[in-house]
């Protein structure tokens, strides 16, 4: 009876271990598998974790919150795919940039923009586009903007692997971290060349002489003004220099208006290289040209660079069979003293180039007088 009944207590402590193992099993465990491995195929299209099954009431609360996690993860997962695809698909250019200047991300349009693959744009530098086009000014104003306002827009030319140039409208804008730090810029780029190119090209027959190539007298009145307001607000001088070619008329009676163009060229390239690149060479029509000169450190340096331009001048003009020299004279007026605007140093400049005809010609006449402002 005793061995009986020791049998038949552990036969009952063995079946009660084993209820309990298989109600802790059905109640916890294998919901937690479930639950399990609906969270490993978070962001899957299946069913919603606890549909048709039976939760004790703590594990259907604890269903319940990964329920919503896994939905949540689904459409973040949907935006993620849909975000990517519009960075693949979009007609312009994408870039995303590293708070340290370096490429983290090109999207395909830019990679056919610039001619770069991704895996020369991925770490590299954005120095790389840069096309030498834009001064140390326009490079100061985009960041000032992105500082100030954490987005930037305007126009730019930058560089394809290739060498050659396209311009884009670019838009940059700043992405802050958590901690409200920069994380990364995003920068959108739109091909604008041949809109720019023909921009040009209009520009160029509005503010251009077609024959010389040089400004044209609408152009002049621009590059004056600005010339004069630089000077106000720096402080230095700005000059007005009047050309005219000294017995110019007779190349043209003489050999004819091709000999007479040919000169024309000439005087145009001879004056270009003899000015700073900061100054403006301009035929106002026929056989006279004005010389823009800004930025300018005294009065006596316009002098020392009209006789550059003089020298230059002075030397023959090749023509087919032949060859001519063509003196010039030249009238210098300078800002302040021979006028406060563009009009009176026009005027002055003008004046001052007759009394040079006057004293001999191929000379420079100033202002106020015939020797340096």
């Amino acid at each position: 009876m005793l061995h009986l009944a020791g049998v038949a207590v552990w036969g009952g402590g063995a079946l009660t271990s084993g209820g309990l193992a298989w109600v802790l099993w059905r109640n916890t465990l294998l919901p937690l598998r479930r639950l399990a491995a609906s969270v490993d195929g978070a962001g899957d299209p299946a069913p919603p974790i606890g549909a048709g099954h039976a939760w004790p009431r703590e594990l259907a609360v604890l269903a319940e919150r990964f329920a919503g996690m896994q939905a949540e993860q689904a459409r973040a997962n949907a935006q993620l795919r849909l975000a990517a695809s519009v960075f693949e698909a979009t007609a312009e250019g994408i870039l995303i940039v590293s708070a340290g200047l370096r490429i983290l991300e090109a999207n395909r349009a830019f990679q056919r923009m610039s001619g770069y693959t991704r895996a020369e744009l991925v770490g590299a530098s954005p120095a790389i586009l840069h096309s030498g086009r834009q001064d140390a000014q326009f490079y100061a104003a985009m960041w000032q903007g992105l500082r100030t306002d954490g987005h930037w827009r305007g126009q730019i030319w930058d560089r394809r692997r290739d060498g050659s140039l396209f311009a884009a409208l670019l838009t940059i804008s700043t992405v802050p971290a958590a901690d409200g730090s920069l994380d990364h810029y995003v920068a959108l780029f739109a091909d604008i060349t041949d809109l720019r190119r023909r921009q040009d090209e209009v520009e160029r027959l509005a503010y251009f002489d077609p024959l010389t190539g040089v400004a044209n007298r609408r152009l002049l009145h621009e590059r004056l003004d600005a010339a004069v307001r630089e000077a106000a607000v720096v402080g230095g001088t700005a000059a007005v220099c009047s050309i005219d070619l000294d017995a110019f008329k007779a190349v043209n009676d003489e050999r004819g208006h091709d000999a007479g163009d040919a000169v024309l060229v000439a005087v145009a390239q001879r004056l270009t290289a003899a000015v700073r690149a900061c100054d403006t060479v301009v035929r106002t029509g026929g056989d006279e040209f004005v010389i823009v000169l800004k930025g300018l450190v005294d009065e006596a340096e316009a002098h020392d660079i009209m006789r550059r331009a003089l020298a230059a001048l002075k030397e023959p003009v090749a023509l087919p069979g032949t060859s001519v020299v063509v003196d010039a004279s030249i009238g210098l007026a300078c800002y302040p003293r021979d006028g406060l605007d563009g009009e009176a140093l026009l005027r002055g400049s003008d004046r001052a180039m007759y009394r040079a005809k006057r004293l001999g010609r191929h000379r420079v006449a100033a202002g106020g007088g015939a020797g340096p402002c």
